[in-house]
């Protein structure tokens, strides 16, 4: 009824500028609706009637430009074909706000119960079906609503909102619990560096569970509500959040930040951007230089709460379907995602297992870093679970890694994984044995690489080389043999020669970076002592190695 009362008024008298609120409020609706021929017809009688350069036309000139992005982008719309999930998940009248677990085996949301209360609950993906829901802890959930959860890569770190709580900064907060074994801790509020006495909520953790954005509308943004950050410090604390600034943030609101789990690429929603009209969904990816300019998902994904999974196959997000008298219903779709769209983000690996005592095997509390092999920065520092040794990261594609096991009283364990030229991502599962530190425990050094056919150490060897030299620091009484190996290609004493010549130039570094050399020595065994049998290129690989061992 008000929309035919706009347009009647527009009709009698179309160039009045009395009829500017009404083509105002037409346009809007128009634009949300997708009729973007109709929005430009009306733009064009509207813009005339404002003052030149007012913000009203330099607003009216974007929604000119709206109308042309979505007239073309609907000429040429993505492919989706969205699938509910069960009504053994969707058995709530809200279900709204999912996150994922790396897996894609433990699904968090949002759900509203009878009683009118929110809670968070889970689902497990178990013999090709997800469980029936169940709420995620009696200490997390309360007779007050809780909502628009996140979890880190392994479901082990928490971060969610409640608002008005007594020990809150006013309106609503952002919370933290941790989980070990099958228990979760009370949560806490995230403290003043983090929480005003504005609104934070719609937060979002990277793999490790350390970095966490969300969004606010607290004083010293961009626009009204923006994406901000905050870092888990070493002491525990977490930094004062800082504005994501620009390009991300605009003078319009930015709603549901989603950081993927490849670490570096944030999906969010916003008005801001050239879009449908309304809130759209973009992605914007994180560089050495900054966040690049964000890029719109397309038409028709334009759901504002949108999380994918790891391997970038899946997008799940939450729909109003219909309403119910007055009560409008909500349930959790998923859909495949493009492959266009797939190909413009990088899909990330999960690696999981357990750490544990190669003696004894039992579990070991372990702590984890995964390090960008080129760039030498460390992009994920994690623990495995203190009651069980479980530990679960993510390996994005697009570079090479290493990961770094430690544990008191064991010497660290080093995996290697290039994932360079992977297009397609995978789940692992790697059980890790540490080595006590006992006479003649051995390992590989599994991030150590040489120039072909040379004893020359490149420079992505300086990760693994720097570890070593700081376990040798911390054990100042552990004296080390590093033995050279090559597989069995080419002539035997000189592999003999090579192997004895790579070894030497780890005991140069090591000794070149104070070191003793007495508690150095290095030795060559050539192609004598393979890992595996020299029958394919990976066998040979395993057997090109450096190895460390206590004497």
């Amino acid at each position: 009824l008000a929309l035919q009362s706009y347009r009647k008024v527009v009709t009698l008298r179309p160039d009045a500028p009395q009829s500017a609120a009404a083509y105002q409020k037409l346009i809007e609706y128009h634009l949300r609706a997708g009729e973007y021929a109709q929005a430009k017809n009306d733009l064009t009688r509207y813009i005339p009637l404002l003052r030149p350069n007012s913000v009203a036309q330099k607003r009216a000139q974007r929604q000119l430009q709206t109308c042309a992005f979505g007239e073309k982008a609907i000429e040429n719309p993505l492919v989706i074909s969205p699938e509910e999930l069960s009504d053994t998940v969707n058995q709530f009248i809200l279900q709204y706000f999912p996150a994922l677990t790396a897996d894609g085996e433990t699904l968090l949301f949002t759900a509203l119960r009878p009683e009118n209360d929110e809670d968070l609950y889970i689902t497990h993906f178990k013999d090709g079906r997800w469980t029936a829901p169940v709420s995620i802890s009696d200490k997390i959930n309360t007779a007050e609503n809780e909502g628009t959860g996140t979890l880190s890569a392994d479901g082990r770190t928490l971060v969610f909102t409640a608002c008005n709580r007594r020990d809150g900064y006013g309106s609503c907060d952002l919370y933290i619990s941790r989980k070990n074994g099958k228990d979760w801790e009370a949560p806490k509020n995230l403290g003043i560096n983090v929480n005003t006495p504005f609104w934070e909520s719609q937060p979002t953790l990277s793999p490790d569970g350390r970095t966490l954005y969300f969004i606010s509308d607290r004083k010293g943004g961009i626009g009204g509500r923006d994406v901000w950050y905050t870092s888990l410090q070493k002491n525990g604390e977490w930094s004062a959040a800082k504005n994501v600034g620009e390009p991300v943030n605009t003078l319009d609101d930015e709603a549901s930040p989603y950081l993927h789990a490849n670490g570096h690429t944030l999906f969010f929603a916003s008005e801001g951007h050239q879009g449908f009209g309304g809130y759209d969904l973009f992605f914007s990816d994180s560089t050495a230089t900054g966040w690049q300019k964000p890029e719109n998902l397309g038409y028709p994904i334009n759901q504002v709460a949108l999380v994918i999974t790891s391997d970038s196959q899946y997008g799940y997000y939450s729909l109003d379907t219909k309403r119910v008298g007055n009560q409008r219903v909500s349930r959790l779709y998923r859909f495949r995602l493009p492959t266009e769209l797939q190909q413009k983000f990088n899909a990330a690996n999960y690696l999981k297992g357990l750490v544990t005592d190669s003696r004894s095997g039992k579990s070991v509390k372990a702590n984890l870093e995964l390090i960008d092999l080129k760039t030498g920065k460390v992009v994920q520092r994690f623990s495995t679970d203190t009651d069980n040794g479980q530990y679960l990261t993510t390996l994005p594609n697009g570079s090479e890694w290493g990961l770094y096991v430690n544990a008191a009283g064991y010497f660290y364990k080093s995996l290697s994984f290039d994932y360079t030229q992977k297009n397609k991502a995978e789940g692992l599962q790697l059980d890790i044995k540490l080595e006590p530190m006992n006479l003649n425990t051995f390992g590989v050094l599994s991030n150590i690489y040489f120039e072909t056919g040379k004893a020359d150490l490149q420079d992505k060897s300086r990760t693994e080389l720097n570890k070593l030299i700081e376990e040798l620091k911390l054990q100042s009484t552990l004296r080390i043999e590093i033995a050279g190996h090559t597989d069995d290609v080419g002539d035997p004493k000189q592999n003999q020669i090579l192997s004895q010549k790579r070894a030497q130039s780890v005991a140069d570094y090591l000794i070149t970076a104070g070191i003793s050399r007495e508690r150095i020595r290095a030795i060559g065994f050539g192609e004598a002592k393979p890992m595996a049998p020299n029958t394919s290129e990976e066998n040979r690989q395993l057997n090109r190695r450096i190895e460390w061992r206590i004497w």
